[in-house]
């Protein structure tokens, strides 16, 4: 087994223990899906991975375990992270087998999922939207306005519109439109 492998195993058995506990009986679970760790890879030092859950999919980075741990903060403390297409605002979390740890929220409740393969698809093209170059912005670029809701939504309708229509179809994730990913568009737009 491989580290990615290594640290896909650990966050789904923390996060399958958690469903088993916290989560049982809570009308928020999707039945049609389980917990599973998506696109496992090193991001600047750290581990992330979009990890679906039958009552949320978040991005989330984990520590390297190579002895440089992160300094703990206090749990709920907000940070935003750049990615080469966007920077996200994270909230740092803890787990006694994970140690300390950062989630961004992309969905939740998940009913818009019909299966564990469509809620998989998207964390794939979530993670593909990431680091996609071509829609790399400055810091002070529409995108972030977006994301931080300083842009009205007209104005963002109207960039969506501008950023998509000169991407070949055939570099667009099959199902999600940037609208739809930056939680701009409705919901309703999921993957088939």
């Amino acid at each position: 087994m491989d580290h990615s492998q290594a640290v896909a195993a650990r966050l789904e058995f923390v996060f399958q223990r958690i469903e088993r506990t916290a989560m049982a009986g809570i009308p928020i679970l999707n039945p049609a899906l389980c917990v599973s760790a998506v696109g496992v890879r090193q991001w600047q030092g750290e581990w992330l991975a979009v990890l679906v859950t039958p009552w949320f999919m978040n991005l989330v980075l984990l520590p390297s375990g190579d002895g440089q741990a992160r300094p703990r903060v206090p749990r709920g403390t907000k940070e935003h992270v750049s990615f080469p297409a966007c920077r996200f605002e994270f909230i740092q979390a803890h787990e006694e087998e994970l140690g300390c740890y950062r989630m961004c929220s992309l969905f939740s409740p998940m009913f818009e999922f019909a299966d564990q393969e469509s809620a998989q698809e998207a964390g794939r093209q979530v993670l593909a939207e990431l680091f996609n170059r071509e829609a790399e912005e400055d810091e002070d670029g529409d995108m972030v306005r977006v994301w931080e809701g300083r842009l009205p939504e007209e104005e963002a309708s109207a960039l969506d519109e501008v950023e998509t229509a000169g991407t070949p179809a055939s570099s667009q994730p099959a199902g999600l439109t940037r609208r739809w990913l930056f939680g701009l568009g409705d919901k309703k737009e999921t993957a088939a």
